[in-house]
């Protein structure tokens, strides 16, 4: 979940970059948003499906 929360905050920043808003609301925004998805994979014991090897 480190990757995806760092780069759904990365795409978030982005997004508010183009769409013109300041570098700090960018950073408050995105950053609130990585914290959030962490705390959430932590207190919810979230995890993504981990990538099997193929038999053989």
């Amino acid at each position: 979940m480190y990757a995806t929360a760092a780069l759904a905050g990365a795409a978030c920043y982005l997004g508010l970059h183009w769409a013109g808003t300041g570098d700090t609301p960018n950073i408050a925004v995105s950053a609130g948003l990585v914290f959030t998805l962490r705390m959430a994979a932590v207190f919810r014991d979230l995890h993504l499906p981990r990538l099997q090897r193929a038999a053989g």
